[in-house]
């Protein structure tokens, strides 16, 4: 059986299994210790669906946002001995500031992708 995982898809179309696979991932890549959910996997979910969205309900922030996110978690983090590793709800807990700097590092892309549009870049 062929899964689809997080590495095979654009990040506007991940879900929280994606979410979940990718923090358990590069927390063992990055920090090299299992990656430990806030309050269990089902919670967490909860918490990535209320960012990302579920099949029924949109999400407040939508994947893009929330990689960004949590990319700048993992970026900012310096592990230690009492807390060897993060995990989405203390992103969410105790980084929130990211938030605001993936909202505008995100608005400037999406700026610049349109300045851009309809320039002809080829004589470069």
């Amino acid at each position: 059986m062929n899964l689809t995982t997080y590495e095979s898809k654009p990040v506007a179309k991940w879900n929280t299994r994606d979410f979940q696979a990718y923090l358990k991932a590069e927390h063992e890549r990055l920090y090299g210790v299992p990656y430990v959910p806030f309050r269990g996997y089902q919670a967490e979910a909860g918490m990535l669906g209320r960012w990302v969205g579920t099949k029924r309900k949109p999400g407040e922030h939508g994947p893009e946002l929330t990689k960004r996110f949590i990319d700048l978690c993992f970026a900012e983090y310096k592990p230690s001995l009492e807390y060897p590793g993060l995990s989405f709800g203390f992103m969410q807990t105790f980084m929130g500031r990211n938030l605001q700097r993936a909202v505008s590092g995100l608005a400037a892309e999406q700026q610049r992708a349109e300045r851009n549009e309809g320039v002809d870049n080829t004589w470069f």
